[in-house]
């Protein structure tokens, strides 16, 4: 190779921002994966074969473990049981926690037994805004991914070292970037990222593109992101095929799920979880939806006023984060309280989520925006936040301050959605509170334009 064209592909921008995913990649997968994966990998694969009571000993047994030490060297939970009578081996007996327990003294979660430096910081705004960060041990991190892999990944013969798609609100790349690429290639993962935000009718030929240059064997991303992107595909006569397309962070409608399937020809799967690692479900080949219990154990609160008890707050305790176990933590979210069928043995069933349902930011030169992360990060010192498109380059952001908030503040959210959309005009309202709906919540975003599908 000429050595002045080799020095343009050494220093080319889009080469070094290759060059920085691959280095994060290599960080991640050292996080993520160990020598002994394969060996969980099977742990979780021989329990699906267990029988009702050896999943009731063996879960009880990891409640028993977790509520011990949850007791013993959790702050939060040493200072709550200090004067109490009650027996903390039974699990009604714990309080329930909300996110806002967490944002308002995240140290006081944490097992005094690990080093706070030593953990993995990953950070959630949720369904709820509501900015949040949660402390992983390295082991535990693996558990998580062994558990993907098994429950998720090989139900559909995805294996360890094909390659994948994603579709994330990560920023590889100007929001106001009118050619491509719109992504950015990880070789340490094989894992072609993709930018949510610059998806539109004019960009989605050059994603349609990309699949077909770099050869994913799977995608994983935003329901709503990927949905815009088969759409397209469909109705341009395009296909790609895949093994499997799994969903995260947004329900999966059925029409959404017709798209998808046709465009990529394959299964979608779609998963349920939370960062804060205290419940995990998703759809297996038989077309169900079926809870891991390692993940956590699940409660149904039925409250009367959630469509007539048709609802009930979704409240779980995580048995698989050590460094932050979480009890009784209040999802936010609700599930159906009707009962599903005993399944004998195999993984329980889990019921319809009525989770995160937010409105589509739509902007003038057509991108279709579902999800920002990035924007309530813990640093800013926020309780709440909401992002209300007014029309296509307005918008209003509520803020609900915590104690350490900042005026200047409002000059880094604001840097943020430029960077995210592009040249729009941002106007930040300080307020007490954010109006929920029935369903205890509200939408992260909310748009005064017309919704389309």
């Amino acid at each position: 190779m000429n050595k002045y064209l080799r020095s343009f592909y050494y220093y080319s921008p889009y080469f070094v921002k290759c060059l920085m995913a691959t280095t994060e990649g290599y960080r991640l997968k050292k996080w993520r994966y160990s020598n002994k994966t394969e060996e969980l990998i099977n742990n979780y694969y021989e329990r699906e074969t267990w029988s009702k009571n050896d999943w009731q000993k063996w879960i009880q047994n990891q409640l028993d473990e977790s509520l011990n030490n949850a007791k013993k060297f959790v702050p939060f939970y040493q200072e709550y049981w200090k004067n109490k009578t009650e027996s903390y081996e039974i699990l009604a007996n714990w309080p329930i926690i909300t996110k806002q327990d967490i944002i308002s003294s995240p140290e006081a979660f944490i097992d005094t037994r690990f080093n706070k430096s030593d953990l993995y910081r990953d950070h959630t705004s949720g369904t709820t805004g509501s900015p949040l960060d949660v402390y992983l041990d390295n082991n535990s991190i693996i558990e998580q991914y062994a558990l993907f892999e098994a429950r998720v990944k090989r139900k559909f013969n995805i294996n360890f070292n094909d390659k994948w798609a994603i579709l994330g609100s990560q920023i590889v790349t100007s929001a106001q970037r009118k050619k491509p690429p719109f992504w950015v290639y990880n070789f340490a993962s094989k894992q072609l990222y993709l930018s949510s935000i610059h998806i539109t009718d004019w960009t989605i030929f050059h994603y349609y593109n990309a699949f077909i240059k770099y050869q994913p064997r799977f995608l994983i991303g935003y329901t709503y992101s990927i949905y815009e992107v088969a759409k397209w595909m469909v109705e341009n006569n395009k296909k790609y095929k895949l093994k499997a397309v799994i969903t995260n962070a947004e329900p999966l409608y059925d029409f959404q799920k017709k798209y998808i399937g046709n465009a990529f020809d394959c299964p979608v799967v779609e998963t349920y979880g939370q960062a804060e690692l205290v419940c995990f479900a998703n759809t297996f080949p038989d077309g169900k939806m079926y809870e891991s219990p390692e993940m956590g154990i699940t409660e149904c609160i039925n409250i009367q006023f959630y469509e007539n008890g048709t609802y009930g707050k979704l409240i779980a305790t995580g048995l698989l984060n050590k460094a932050m176990p979480l009890i009784r933590y209040n999802t936010d979210d609700l599930i159906l309280t009707k009962k599903t069928e005993d399944t004998n043995g195999v993984l329980p069933k889990f019921n319809k989520i009525l989770g995160r349902n937010d409105d589509v930011i739509v902007l003038k030169d057509g991108r279709k925006i579902v999800q920002i992360d990035g924007i309530f990060s813990t640093d800013l010192n926020i309780q709440k936040g909401q992002i209300i498109q007014e029309d296509f380059s307005t918008f209003t952001i509520k803020i609900v301050p915590a104690s350490n908030w900042k005026d200047s503040n409002k000059d880094i959210i604001r840097n943020k959605m430029h960077e995210r959309l592009g040249n729009v005009f941002i106007g930040i309202e300080i307020c007490k509170d954010i109006k929920k709906t029935w369903a205890g919540k509200y939408k992260v975003i909310k748009s005064n334009l017309k919704q389309v599908n």
